[in-house]
């Protein structure tokens, strides 16, 4: 993966796993850009060549969609934010796809981190079947 490319998956690492979330493990801290760069060698390569699409769109979807007209890592946190809410209610399914997809990747790398399952596994409550 590209540096430019890794500085967009370090983005949307932090703004769907911030630093201060309910985990205290941000998505840059629980290795998402290695993550997303070990699942990208896995893909085959149409499939390697649209995720590298689907963080190309990420970059410059704000240009076309706001909230401001700059790209996604340059954006303040609050605004990737709402570039990710905008995308998830969009009435244009490929806005939808593209962050369902961004997520599910992001999602799938945040959980395979060792450091969040041991929090999540801490915070469980004890549930003991009476």
């Amino acid at each position: 993966m590209r540096k430019n490319e890794q500085i967009v998956v370090a983005a949307c690492a932090d703004t769907m796993f911030p630093p201060a979330g309910p985990i205290p493990v941000s998505g840059v801290q629980a290795g998402l850009v290695a993550y997303v760069d070990a699942y990208l060698l896995a893909l085959p390569r149409m499939r390697r060549l649209l995720v590298h699409l689907l963080f190309l769109f990420i970059q410059f979807s704000p240009w076309l969609f706001g909230p401001r007209r700059s790209r996604f890592t340059r954006l303040r946190p609050i605004d990737r934010f709402r570039v990710f809410q905008d995308m998830a209610f969009s009435s244009l399914y490929l806005r939808r796809i593209a962050f369902l997809s961004v997520r599910a990747i992001m999602t799938m790398g945040y959980f395979a981190c060792p450091l969040v399952a041991a929090h999540v596994m801490r915070e469980r409550p004890n549930t003991v079947a009476s």
